[in-house]
């Protein structure tokens, strides 16, 4: 039994937004004209997950399997080892109500199930696994690599206005080695990227996890910074993101919060369904310190295997979980002295940051920055419950040290911008409802943010991804003020669903249709395009819209109906009730 499982899912960068181009250049609603640079070949830095690493046989072949090919990343977990190893100990465990070697098998048990990627103390992989890293425009690549790639980042509207000759796909190690990204990342740009630019510079987009290599180039590399005509960052992790740094330092919320370990864990993997509330009972067949004894042998396994010897993931730890980390993982460790050298080689690029990224602004580069809040973070992070997040990272590592009010609250009524890094009295940089302040992070001027929008979800937000695509090829966007249809602060939304809707209704077969369906339907239709072409989102109005649509498409028979069923919905109710009755007596007792 494989089941698919990003470990850390991240942002796969989409641009979406419908552009008419005369000339390079064109107007949208406010009036704005857009003047499209042509000339400067972008290079993508992908997020996590964004580019396959592939299991190479003796011959040098990729290996393949029944799906395609055997990749080391993203995971494929074997699953049915790990409950082999496992299921004695945990029956045994069951029966004597104490840990008999459960916590040992769970950790071994992991460790097997992700032996593919295991690595050496160097940070080498022991199984042989290539990264592709194809050195030649989009326009240059093999049809089914090129297919891949806009699957990983549907980025065709940007190769439409810049040109597929300018767009290059920077393809790196998600699990890698953070020295040697940054190093093959230099070699990129002046090797195969700058002998074709027509001006000798290039533009740099970094998104997620891509934010790291940013990080140690800036640091590594200050010749190159003139070089740089932009730099974009998309949701970077420049400080990591605390479900790292929790893992590293064994500090998940199972660990602490029996409400988190027997009622919002699996609601949150699952959603509210009776499947979750049913797992949440079968947890409590364990005694509540075994299970999370069990659980911190997993998550051992996990760091064991996947995270220690890659110092990208390391690039992940926070800074203020990192000398924790270190302590627990590396310092004292002979072995790892290579790992320790180059970890903190980066976390002394990331205490530079600031001034490295202000010395490349310095040389004339324009530096962009997306970032989004008020969502939860996965409920695995202690914090989660009350941390301004973006669900994958705390909001203030993509948003480079904005302020926050926490999850649920406001700055407070009288808060003034504190002004570290903008103090125009022009400017506002306060959020208006009052939870962002924007003048302590790095780029007030030049961040944008997204109200409750998912980290991993930010590809079906088609105005964010609209303003990504602006960024990066406009020359007149400048700053937050420069289009008003792109203001400061904007809600998130999600437009995959309608869009597949909308297309299902225009290739359905409306003969079978009442004329009362057929109304219907395009009222929904239009109410949805309609709100499709406002670039400042109104999230209730889009979600009362996309349900609606969904609705009436379901009741027409054009889509499969995939709301819950009233038996459905009353077995939730009973089993939610019944999962909060149990946990309430039992910790009572």
């Amino acid at each position: 039994m494989k089941i698919k499982r990003i470990i850390s899912v991240l942002l796969a960068l989409a641009m979406l937004f419908s552009v008419t181009a005369t000339a390079f250049a064109s107007a949208d609603e406010s009036g704005y004209v857009a003047d499209y640079d042509t000339e400067t070949p972008v290079i993508i830095v992908h997020g996590m997950s964004q580019n396959n690493t592939y299991l190479v046989d003796d011959n040098g072949e990729w290996v393949p399997d029944e799906t395609g090919y055997v990749t080391g990343w993203p995971l494929e977990i074997d699953v049915m080892p790990l409950i082999k190893r496992a299921l004695p100990n945990m029956l045994l465990s069951i029966l004597t109500r104490k840990d008999v070697g459960l916590t040992e098998a769970m950790y071994e048990g992991t460790y097997n199930a992700l032996s593919l990627i295991e690595k050496d103390n160097d940070g080498k992989y022991i199984n042989n696994i290539e990264v592709p890293c194809y050195e030649m425009p989009m326009s240059e690549l093999p049809e089914d690599v090129k297919e891949e790639y806009y699957t990983f980042l549907p980025i065709q509207e940007l190769s439409e206005i810049v040109g597929e000759d300018d767009v290059y796909y920077f393809g790196y190690d998600s699990l890698g080695d953070v020295m040697y990204e940054t190093e093959k990342l230099h070699h990129y740009i002046h090797d195969v990227v700058l002998p074709k630019s027509p001006n000798g510079q290039v533009k740099l987009c970094h998104i997620s996890l891509g934010g790291t290599i940013a990080i140690n180039y800036l640091e590594t590399y200050p010749e190159d910074y003139e070089l740089i005509k932009k730099m974009v960052f998309v949701i970077p992790a420049i400080d990591g993101s605390d479900i790292i740094g929790d893992l590293f330092t064994g500090n998940l919320s199972v660990f602490y919060d029996d409400n988190t370990l027997y009622e919002d864990l699996f609601v949150t993997l699952l959603g509210e369904t009776p499947l979750a509330y049913v797992l949440n009972m079968v947890l409590r067949i364990l005694p509540t310190d075994v299970l999370k004894s069990a659980l911190g042998g997993l998550a051992n396994g996990l760091v064991d295997i996947a995270a220690l010897r890659s110092t990208m993931i390391w690039a992940l730890c926070p800074d203020a979980y990192y000398e924790e980390a270190k302590g627990l993982w590396l310092e004292g460790n002979e072995d790892l002295a290579g790992i320790l050298e180059d970890v903190e080689y980066f976390m002394n690029a990331r205490a530079n940051f600031e001034d490295n990224l202000f010395a490349l602004r310095e040389t004339g580069c324009e530096i962009f920055n997306l970032a989004c809040y008020d969502v939860n973070l996965f409920p695995l992070c202690k914090n989660y419950k009350t941390k301004n997040a973006d669900r994958v990272i705390h909001a203030a590592s993509p948003a480079m040290g904005a302020t926050f009010a926490d999850l649920g609250e406001t700055l407070g009524e009288g808060y003034e911008a504190v002004g570290t890094y903008c103090d125009n009295p022009d400017h506002n940089h306060l959020s208006p409802d009052g939870v962002v302040d924007a003048t302590t992070g790095l780029l007030p001027c030049t961040t944008w943010y997204f109200k409750a929008q998912a980290h991993e979800q930010l590809p079906e937000n088609d105005v964010a991804l609209g303003l990504a695509i602006r960024v990066m090829a406009d020359n007149n966007m400048k700053d937050v003020y420069s289009n008003p249809a792109y203001p400061q602060f904007n809600e998130g939304r999600l437009t995959f669903n309608a869009r597949d809707n909308i297309e299902a209704w225009n290739e359905a077969d409306k003969s079978k249709l009442t004329t009362e369906e057929i109304d219907t339907i395009t009222t929904a239709v239009e109410k949805v395009e309609a709100l499709l072409g406002e670039t400042i989102v109104n999230q209730a109005a889009w979600k009362a819209a996309d349900a609606e649509l969904e609705k009436a498409l379901a009741d027409a028979k054009i889509i499969e109906d995939e709301s819950p069923t009233k038996v459905e919905n009353v077995l939730t109710v009973i089993l939610r009730t019944l999962n909060r009755g149990v946990n309430k007596i039992l910790a009572a007792e």
